[in-house]
């Protein structure tokens, strides 16, 4: 920040001693004292009606002697205005301090702006150090040759760079489901031994449920994952490239520099893939600049590694989140298996948060239920006594009674089937499900057809909706044959007759 005035300000409308003043300006004495003399000799009083580049004019008038300029370092200046909070001001200050008679604020301006042009760095936006990791999915893929099959599988690789440094990272997935977005993710953060502060994504459905130009909806285990990290998903908005132009320009290098790098090399697995591309990728960030000292990899340990967030304590665990309803069992599905919750949550909405390990249930953001992950398939309903009505009574009007009385309707054998599969759990309510399915199936089949049914059914002892839906379908594809080909037969009876009469009457 231009301190002159604040210096004359002091001086003349306060009356601060020279020291005073430079203590309160965080600059020294003799730097005060400068800028006083250089105000006196230039005529400059006090109060100040100049513009800071008029009155910076005066102090500092263009050196007309035939001695040469100190020029500033334009490669430190480029470095430094990656700083937070660094500005051209502040740095075109410190440089006229250690070099008084050199160049002016606006020759200092159009020279950084000139150095940049040379050195292809001009941007729309200053990147900050630490600020942002822009991320994407590269546009061409890359495929490896599954050993055992012959099949070749395609690969996607995962594209995420720091803009400040143009420090880039690359790792291969099989797909681009969020499972391996957020490893992605995860993979990059240790990668860079460090978070920043900002993480920008495309408009994937992967990172955002819901596409809106001021308010996108970010996917829930993306945000939560980006919370664990202590840092902000900002997703670039659609059609503007320029939002994550860092990335772009750094998917066009992968493209070139690692994809064709590898271009006639065959693989034979997803890892042995992943690591010709880390060789590769080494190789990039380590070539030097072409017109600049060092390359990306000392870039990123000068600019961005100092300023990047550090990893918090322990490992990110992905977890999946999934909307669904209570049904009136007072169960959830998650993938096939059945988790209970307390019953007077029947009907309500909620959210499952599922890891390897733990199932966890939500309504309205508080947990009403947790499980350990269930992966037997021979015992797919998980449920808590304390979690049932009193006495296993009706809950939302459905019961073992009403569903016994509707198969006493039906048939003998459909009620029999029925005391069956509510005698196949541990507790009745987690037949429910299934006993609704077949009940809901006699709308569409006549009782005999499911009185069929159920006979071979408990022949089969099969007590489950999957397996007699399976066995009333083929009752009722056998009960049609059998009645096409007694019409068939009809048919033939009828027409031998009619050809043997004609044959008499002739």
């Amino acid at each position: 920040m231009l301190k002159v005035k604040e210096i004359l300000r002091l001086k003349h409308e306060v009356g601060l001693s020279l020291r005073e003043i430079g203590k309160s300006c965080d600059c020294g004495k003799s730097t005060v004292s400068e800028v006083l003399e250089r105000a006196e000799n230039a005529g400059v009083t006090w109060p100040v009606t100049l513009t800071d580049k008029q009155l910076l004019s005066l102090l500092y008038p263009p050196i007309t002697s035939k001695h040469t300029m100190p020029e500033p370092d334009m490669e430190y200046v480029f470095y430094e205005m990656k700083r937070r909070s660094v500005t051209l001001m502040l740095l075109w200050e410190e440089y006229k301090h250690k070099h008084p008679d050199g160049i002016m604020y606006t020759q200092f301006c159009d020279r950084y702006r000139k150095f940049k042009k040379a050195n292809q760095l001009t941007m729309h936006i200053e990147h900050k150090a630490g600020e942002e990791m822009q991320v994407d999915w590269a546009g061409q893929t890359m495929a490896y040759v599954d050993p055992e099959t012959g099949e070749i599988k395609t690969v996607y690789l995962f594209v995420a760079v720091l803009p400040a440094s143009a420090y880039p990272f690359v790792y291969a997935y099989g797909d681009m489901k969020l499972p391996s977005w957020i490893d992605a993710h995860v993979r990059a953060y240790e990668y860079y031994g460090g978070v920043p502060k900002v993480t920008i994504p495309d408009n994937t459905k992967t990172a955002v449920t819901t596409p809106d130009r001021f308010d996108p909806v970010l996917n829930k285990s993306y945000n939560e994952m980006a919370r664990f990290y202590r840092t902000t998903i900002i997703p670039a908005r659609a059609a503007k490239p320029k939002d994550k132009a860092a990335d772009e320009n750094m998917v066009g290098n992968v493209s070139r520099k690692i994809i064709a790098a590898l271009r006639n090399r065959q693989f034979f697995s997803l890892y042995e893939l992943n690591q010709a591309i880390k060789e590769e990728l080494v190789k990039f960030i380590v070539r030097p600049f072409q017109k600049m000292d060092g390359n990306r990899l000392s870039a990123f340990e000068k600019i961005d590694k100092p300023c990047l967030q550090s990893l918090p304590a322990g490992k990110y665990e992905f977890a999946e989140w999934k909307e669904t309803k209570i049904q009136f069992n007072y169960h959830v599905d998650y993938e096939g298996f059945f988790y209970s919750v307390p019953y007077t949550y029947v009907g309500q909405k909620c959210s499952i948060r599922a890891t390897s390990k733990t199932i966890e249930i939500y309504v309205s953001g508080e947990r009403i239920a947790v499980f350990s992950r269930n992966n037997n398939h021979y015992k797919r309903y998980m449920t808590l006594p304390d979690h049932m009505p009193e006495g296993h009574k009706a809950v939302s009007g459905w019961s073992s009674e009403r569903f016994l009385s509707w198969a006493k309707t039906i048939g003998p054998n459909t009620l029999e089937l029925i005391k069956h599969v509510l005698e196949s759990r541990e507790y009745p309510v987690q037949t429910y499900r299934a006993c609704m399915g077949i009940m809901r199936l006699s709308k569409s089949y006549p009782s005999e057809s499911m009185e069929k049914a159920s006979e071979e059914a408990l022949a089969k002892r099969t007590y489950t909706f999957k397996y007699f839906n399976i066995i009333l379908k083929q009752v009722t594809a056998k009960a049609l044959k059998a009645e096409e080909c007694k019409i068939i037969a009809h048919a033939n009876v009828r027409g031998s007759r009619s050809y043997a009469g004609g044959g008499i009457h002739a």
